[in-house]
């Protein structure tokens, strides 16, 4: 018998989730069964500073985040997928601006040098990068894991991921999920295979335009858009 143990594995899903959409929703559960996740850490953003200051109230956003881990739970289930999901206000109790880096740093600060550690995204995040804090610090903390977004080919995607080719991020690129898996940190993943084409922005002027429940129910989970409705979010500009 192999004295080889499985190496804990952590997601970490960020964002402002201003709303939280299917497209988060799908994105935690591929990784989950790509990369064998142990525990997503689902990361409401507290005060991200790229943002402005017009983002939905904190308590809004975690409440919606819970709403939208309910469901997600329920889609594990349903999919006999074992991983852990637990939210996190880590960012939100954090004073000043939310930056990724000192996220990072304090989850590997929690679950010690051996645990392989990954922040998952989509690739409107991967594009927007380069404006990060300290962005080339991450792979020395957690992997990364992008996901592609349709109406982009694949020959479209590997050219906007040359954009940041420069430095550490010219050796660490790769197509196997097992590389993550087997080490804490310093790969980033590049996964053409989910195709999911929502955004909170496009969602936010949906509801601002006055678009039908119908055609928001498409796009975010039922528990979530009865959150946003009962409290009249997006409603008014």
């Amino acid at each position: 018998m192999s004295d080889i143990k499985k190496r804990k594995s952590i997601g970490i899903l960020g964002g402002t989730f201003d709303p939280p959409h299917w497209g988060h929703l799908h994105l935690a559960e591929h990784f989950s069964r790509i990369l064998q996740l142990d525990h997503i850490i689902w990361m409401p953003a507290g005060q991200p500073w790229q943002k402005g200051s017009d983002i939905t109230p904190a308590k809004d956003r975690l409440a919606m985040s819970e709403y939208a881990i309910e469901t997600l739970h329920d889609l594990f289930v349903d999919h006999h997928i074992y991983t852990k999901i637990e939210i996190s206000t880590l960012e939100m109790s954090r004073e000043g601006p939310s930056y990724s880096i000192d996220t990072a740093k304090e989850i590997r600060a929690l679950y010690g040098p051996d645990a392989s550690i990954t922040w998952l995204m989509g690739q409107d995040s991967w594009t927007n990068l380069k404006t990060w804090h300290q962005w080339t610090d991450l792979p020395k903390y957690v992997h990364l894991a992008v996901a592609s977004r349709p109406p982009e080919d694949a020959s479209s995607f590997e050219v906007n991921a040359a954009g940041l080719k420069e430095g550490l991020f010219a050796d660490i690129r790769t197509g196997e999920p097992q590389l993550l898996q087997l080490n804490p940190y310093g790969h980033v993943l590049f996964d053409q295979s989910l195709q999911i084409n929502l955004a909170s922005s496009t969602l936010r002027d949906g509801f601002y335009n006055h678009a039908s429940w119908d055609e928001l129910a498409d796009a975010i989970p039922p528990l979530v858009l009865e959150y946003i409705e009962a409290k009249g979010l997006y409603r008014n500009t």
